[in-house]
């Protein structure tokens, strides 16, 4: 007759159950270690991964850094002026002819970051503000329907322009779902969440032959505001917020609406800016560049650049001082 015997743990349950669920156990904090190493990873190397693969990154960086530095006059007296805005501001104005040209009466400095719009400006510059950046001028470049989009950055914007306490004001702002405005949310805090969609841009143009080309050839550069009552209505309702922030902060700001090819209502958005005390330049009316002097049809190219340029350095030198200072 066979004899057989088991062992019980205190508990009265097999040894063998037991060894199988601590060995269960130690497997699940091991892959929530693991988990949290490999996050950690993400979120401490995505900025060095990114500013080693992207030379734009480099430069943003730059830019914000020297941005967050600026105050109302240089050492010597001069006021300062803050340019902001996309690629449009990046192709459409040379920043060394600018900067060379008002260097006697203005330092002109720059901060752009493809790909945004009004929202991404407006928090952007509140929190350059709140950071203690005080330029005497901040003169905000965009398309009129970009100034009516309710379009942001991403994940980007509410890690780099979006600060914490404007988190609600842009969720109502960009009209964002919860799912939406949750990702915000993480994503300021989160190094990885805003990085890890340029870090795969970056990727693909190493990757993928003439990427960069192909990608300019597919972006969407028309308005993405079609209906012109929306436009001034926006437009009408976000001046406004502009005066109210120059106020606050006591820095003028103006918009610069950059040549286009097609009606943009630019000359309404400019008597709107009037009424609301915001200036708006209006330095090339809508179709006066011919196509010749548009790389794409949307972003102005070198000889085009450069006439807008001579016509920007004219406008801030004679019209800086017409604007009222902000209180």
């Amino acid at each position: 007759m066979h004899s057989s015997t088991s062992s019980f743990d205190a508990g009265g349950l097999p040894v063998a159950a037991t060894r199988s669920t601590m060995t269960a156990r130690k497997g699940i904090i091991a892959l929530l270690l693991g988990l949290a190493v490999i996050l950690l990873g993400l979120e401490t190397a995505s900025p060095f991964i990114l500013t080693h693969l992207s030379r734009i990154e480099r430069r943003v960086e730059n830019e914000t850094r020297d941005a967050r530095a600026l105050g109302p006059f240089t050492a010597d007296g001069r006021p300062t002026v803050l340019l902001t805005g996309n690629s449009l501001l990046i192709e459409g104005v040379q920043m060394d002819a600018l900067h060379d040209t008002l260097a006697p009466q203005y330092e002109v400095s720059r901060l752009a970051i493809e790909q945004t719009h009004y929202l991404d400006w407006y928090f952007g510059i509140r929190r350059l503000l709140e950071q203690g950046s005080h330029p005497s001028v901040i003169i905000l470049s965009l398309a009129t329907d970009q100034l009516a989009s309710r379009f942001t950055l991403g994940e980007s914007f509410a890690h780099r322009q979006m600060s914490i306490r404007d988190f609600p004001l842009a969720v109502r702002e960009a009209n964002l779902d919860k799912t939406t405005a949750s990702t915000y949310l993480f994503a300021h805090w989160s190094n990885w969440l805003a990085d890890k969609g340029f870090i795969r841009q970056d990727v693909l143009i190493l990757l993928v032959p003439n990427f960069r080309d192909l990608a300019a050839r597919i972006a969407d550069h028309g308005p993405h505001v079609n209906d012109p009552s929306v436009l001034l209505r926006m437009a009408q309702q976000r001046l406004p917020e502009l005066h109210d922030l120059s106020e606050t902060y006591g820095v003028k700001i103006v918009l610069l609406v950059p040549p286009t090819l097609h009606q943009d209502h630019s000359q309404e958005v400019q008597e709107l800016g009037e009424n609301s005390g915001v200036p708006v330049w209006v330095l090339v009316s809508p179709g006066e560049f011919s196509r010749d002097l548009f790389r794409d049809g949307f972003h102005l190219n070198r000889q085009g650049s450069q006439i807008f340029t001579e016509r920007l350095a004219d406008q801030i030198r004679t019209k800086i001082g017409d604007i009222p200072p902000g209180k």
